[in-house]
């Protein structure tokens, strides 16, 4: 089980903003919601954006999760490998069928660090935030993993 907290619920709101913040690549939302994010990390804890993939990254020219969270001190430790398919052209079923595509990356060092906080933009099913947590429990990681999105 994750521990998973959400600053807003997914409405029709929510859902125009992430239209025109990642399908219509308006990158100056991502200063949107910087006063509402306020995740300073205690001692010993970790935060680590779910980071988009080359391709993705690629075809927008920017990586939403690190747009809506790069005033934090965060850490990218996670390579997202590319998919068949982007998650927002799943359905339920299929987003939870989603093979992992999560690695961590080789120069990780997880002494001192009892607490990763997974960031990422939206949380629908979850799937990628397990995925995530996943690979760092593969690489070692041992502590507390918990996880962070601007909407739900």
């Amino acid at each position: 089980m994750l521990h998973h907290r959400a600053l807003f619920t997914y409405n029709t709101a929510m859902k125009a903003f992430i239209q025109q913040y990642k399908g219509l690549g308006d990158y100056q939302l991502h200063a949107a919601f910087i006063s509402e994010i306020d995740l300073n990390p205690a001692r010993h804890q970790v935060l680590v954006p779910i980071t988009s993939e080359a391709t993705h990254y690629q075809r927008r020219g920017f990586d939403p999760v690190l747009g809506l969270f790069a005033h934090l001190p965060l850490q990218q430790w996670l390579v997202k490998h590319a998919t068949d398919r982007p998650q927002a052209s799943k359905n339920r079923r299929e987003r939870l069928a989603t093979p992992q595509s999560f690695t961590v990356k080789g120069d990780v060092d997880f002494a001192g660090i009892n607490h990763v906080r997974l960031l990422d933009d939206l949380y629908t099913t979850g799937r990628t935030l397990y995925h995530a947590a996943a690979a760092l429990r593969d690489a070692g990681f041992h502590g507390t993993i918990t996880s962070f999105s601007l909407i739900r």
